[in-house]
């Protein structure tokens, strides 16, 4: 057991350690606002989005409430977007509109949410609850946002999402055509009609439409699936194959006509 004398003494070196280590690391000096967004800035030009995002968080928690602080919380949302920090980034940008909603950055931040979401959106065959959101955010940018320099790509990126939704619910029904299954095959394919027009999946899912008539042997929606497919789309790819299948009909009709 230790006495009294050396407790005292090791006591009075620790003291003396961490007075020397003191000395030796003094607390980094507080930047002016303008001198730290300019050195946060600084390193998010040169694409060090790590330690740009840990200054523009030293910014915001040094200097709340000014005015510049709705661009640093902008720049702090873009380090971790381009770091891939896609959730925690769409969180900051959700931050920004929803305690500077008048911010100049408003429009931006509410494009990159829908970014974060596309970023983060899969593969058709996966589950596509990011594609949904996604879309959600590209559809309020343009709701809000109308007149944004980027609501162009913003239509972009929905006409890229919607194509992927429709693929999702036209292979489904290839699906269900391959296995005979008709009935569900046409629910699929007049889903993709009907939510997903302008895609060039919608223009097959008529042809396809057509097919599962033809296997379940309702032959006269067949015959006006297949012929609204040939006046509609007379250069397509499966535009022949259309015609074949209404001369078939139309033969299987004469031959029961007689």
């Amino acid at each position: 057991m230790m006495s009294r004398e050396s407790i005292v003494k090791r006591f009075a070196i620790l003291l003396l350690l961490l007075g020397l280590w003191g000395c030796g690391h003094k607390p980094a000096p507080v930047l002016s606002v303008n001198e730290q967004f300019k050195l946060a800035k600084q390193l998010y030009d040169n694409h060090k989005y790590r330690k740009a995002q840990q200054e523009f968080e030293k910014l915001i928690y040094t200097y709340p409430g000014h005015t510049i602080i709705d661009t640093a919380q902008f720049f702090l949302a873009m380090s971790q977007y381009y770091q891939k920090d896609y959730i925690i980034a769409a969180g900051e940008f959700e931050r920004l509109l929803q305690s500077y909603p008048q911010s100049e950055y408003a429009d931006d931040a509410q494009y990159q949410i829908g970014m974060c979401h596309y970023k983060m959106s899969p593969k058709y065959q996966l589950d596509q609850t990011e594609t949904y959101e996604a879309l959600e955010a590209f559809q309020t940018f343009l709701g809000n946002f109308i007149g944004s320099p980027l609501a162009e790509e913003a239509r972009n990126r929905i006409r890229e999402l919607e194509n992927k939704l429709a693929q999702k619910r036209f292979m489904t029904g290839m699906l269900y055509l391959k296995l005979a299954d008709y009935n569900p095959a046409i629910t699929y394919f007049w889903t993709v009609r009907d939510e997903y027009p302008a895609t060039d999946w919608a223009v097959q899912a008529v042809y396809y439409t057509g097919e599962a008539y033809y296997g379940l042997k309702d032959y006269p929606k067949a015959l006006e699936t297949f012929r609204t497919f040939a006046a509609g789309f007379p250069s397509h790819p499966l535009a022949s194959k259309a015609a074949g299948r209404i001369e078939q009909i139309l033969k299987k009709n004469a031959s029961v006509a007689n």
